[in-house]
């Protein structure tokens, strides 16, 4: 094994050594779709905060019951 090619947690293929040095433990097409996922997801989690306001992501219950007060 090359020190430039490290393997992705998630599908076993190659990739580059200094996505890993990022932090960055997928190849950029397993990290691709995680981060669909997570954007997918976001887009439903959103609610105005307050009135007039601008749209604020609601993560958990603890933020879905603070919005509009």
């Amino acid at each position: 094994m090359s020190r430039n090619i490290v393997h992705c947690s998630e599908c076993g293929e190659d990739y580059n050594a200094k996505r890993a040095q990022l932090g960055y433990a997928t190849c950029l097409d397993c990290g691709d779709k995680d981060a669909n996922k997570l954007a997918q997801r976001r887009a439903r989690c959103s609610a105005p905060a307050f009135n007039k306001g601008a749209y604020q992501p609601m993560m958990t219950l603890k933020d879905a019951r603070w919005a509009g007060r």
